[in-house]
């Protein structure tokens, strides 16, 4: 009561500057609480096509759920993420940029024609296929399209089926996962074989398909063997000297040529018969005196015996032989594909600091040229080499040249992290509590505390009695509080503040006419 009556005999003027002071002061700590005890926000979702973003702002509105846009993500407090994302799920939200099967429970069968079927048919495929290119991690967007063939039940020959697909990744798409781009295409088209899928990345060309440059293959295969080569030597050589002590660079020489050789060797030693044939002929002729043909010839033996001379007669005999024989053939076929290594080429550079040779010792060249003769070995038995294919090796010794000190940046601690990540949230906090501060001690404080009287001030020599006298003195030559120039409201206000020094005084006046009445 006795703060609302203080408060109620303030001019106007301070309440109004008190009023101002009191809601700055709440102002600054509803900030600070506010700052202290904000909820972290989160991810919500990002990367949603304009329109379908706008329907999850439309219901986050709707439900009251504070958010902040940041770009093309969408932010909630962290607490409310998982139950938003579920409530906005049952209403099946967000929704997907890419149709797929959902398609078809839009067709009505009494008035789509078949062909009208086929094309929702083939965009539902796409976009079903769109869906699970998407899934693979590194693929930022895609886009399926396939050449399906409406050929006629009359055509005698189909035509061969085609697809592509269009991505785009944030890293580099190796050859094995635009095949398995292929055959994932392929093998949801019947009658699509996988190398009429083209993979094409719109920023890296063609990565698979039809058409397209084998050499490519061969080229990345040498470049991951000469970088696990280069690993395999770097290892091998560390476990010597040290971590960070040893360069490896590998070169390889690939073929690109595609060749196949046939060759056919016989061997004449190794004959064996095959079949053998033989044919024999016997001829046998008659003779006489005469060759003429007469009418005794004709007639029978007996009768014509005693008219011609002595029958005579010749036998010859013919015999051949023909042999086949079979020899022992050989017949190869060698066929070297893209990608065979012709030549290998290794360089190895170590640290002359970390091999622990003296240089000012006698034998150091020595010892300098049977490590490079170990070190040299130990490559070429680990690196397989083969020096008659004309593989080459050079391991050279020489001081790394050390990075200077005033280069070498040191790890921020624990302390300074702390410091970068709230030196201005508490430099920010410190300001505030200052400002709070500030303004109860020297506004509010002041302001509330009663305003000396000037009068009683100036002619107060002590406490008690003496104090009193000097307020009625004032108030008999027209001084107040606040100016006022009516002594009677000046000693009603002093008495109703100082009540004990009020009766000192009254007790002082009656004593004193209680003597001045003795005395008389």
């Amino acid at each position: 009561m006795k703060f609302i009556e203080t408060l109620r005999a303030l001019p106007l003027p301070r309440q109004l500057l008190l009023a101002a002071a009191v809601l700055g002061i709440v102002f600054a700590m509803s900030f600070m609480v506010q700052n202290a005890t904000k909820e972290p926000m989160a991810l919500l979702y990002s990367g949603l096509e304009p329109q379908y973003a706008g329907e999850i702002i439309e219901k986050l509105d709707q439900s009251g759920t504070p958010y902040e846009i940041k770009g093309g993500a969408i932010f909630i407090p962290e607490g409310q993420r998982d139950q938003v994302r579920f409530e906005l799920a049952k209403e099946g939200l967000p929704r997907q940029s890419v149709q797929g099967y959902e398609l078809l429970d839009e067709v009505n069968g009494f008035s789509v024609t078949s062909e009208m079927y086929n094309a929702s048919y083939w965009r539902a495929k796409e976009g079903e296929l769109t869906r699970t290119i998407l899934a693979i991690p590194g693929i930022s967007s895609a886009r399926v399209h396939i050449g399906a063939s409406l050929r006629s039940g009359f055509a005698r020959s189909q035509a061969a089926q085609t697809a592509s697909v269009t991505i785009s990744t944030t890293h580099t798409l190796s050859k094995g996962q635009a095949e398995a781009i292929q055959y994932l295409v392929a093998l949801a088209v019947s009658g699509l074989n996988p190398q009429d899928v083209a993979v094409i990345d719109p920023t890296k060309g063609i990565l698979a398909g039809p058409k397209t440059d084998n050499m490519a293959e061969p080229t990345m295969a040498a470049e991951d063997q000469s970088k696990a080569l280069e690993m395999k030597i770097a290892s091998l050589l560390e476990a010597r000297v040290g971590m960070g002590n040893a360069r490896v660079s590998v070169s390889m020489d690939v073929s690109r040529d595609r060749q196949r050789i046939s060759t056919v060797s016989f061997d004449p030693q190794s004959k064996v018969v095959r079949n053998r044939t033989t044919n024999d002929a016997s001829e046998t002729g008659s003779g006489g005196s005469s060759g003429a043909l007469t009418v005794a010839s004709n007639l029978p033996q007996e009768e014509g015996a005693g008219a011609g001379g002595t029958p005579s007669s010749n036998a010859m005999k013919n015999s051949s032989e023909s042999i086949a024989y079979e020899i022992n053939e050989t017949r190869t076929e060698i066929e070297k594909l893209p990608g065979q290594v012709e030549r290998i080429s290794i360089a190895v550079l170590l640290n002359e600091q970390s091999l622990g040779i003296d240089p000012a010792a006698a034998d150091a060249a020595t010892v300098r040229e049977k490590m490079i003769s170990d070190l040299t070995a130990l490559v070429t038995s680990g690196a397989g080499l083969n020096l008659e294919r004309g593989d080459t090796i050079s391991v050279e010794l020489m001081p790394f040249q050390q990075p200077a000190a005033d280069d070498l940046v040191a790890a921020p601690g624990m302390v300074e992290q702390l410091i970068e990540r709230y030196f201005w949230s508490g430099l920010q906090a410190l300001l505030l509590g200052i400002v709070v501060i500030v303004l109860a001690f020297g506004v509010v404080r002041p302001m509330l505390m009663p305003k000396p009287k000037a009068g009683a001030d100036a002619l107060a020599p002590s406490q008690g009695a003496g104090a009193a006298t000097a307020a009625v003195a004032g108030a008999a030559a027209g001084t107040g509080v606040g100016g006022e120039s009516d002594p009677f409201n000046y000693l009603k206000d002093y008495a109703k503040e100082r009540q004990d020094e009020t009766a000192a005084l009254l007790q002082q006046w009656l004593n004193e006419d209680q003597k001045v009445a003795v005395n008389e």
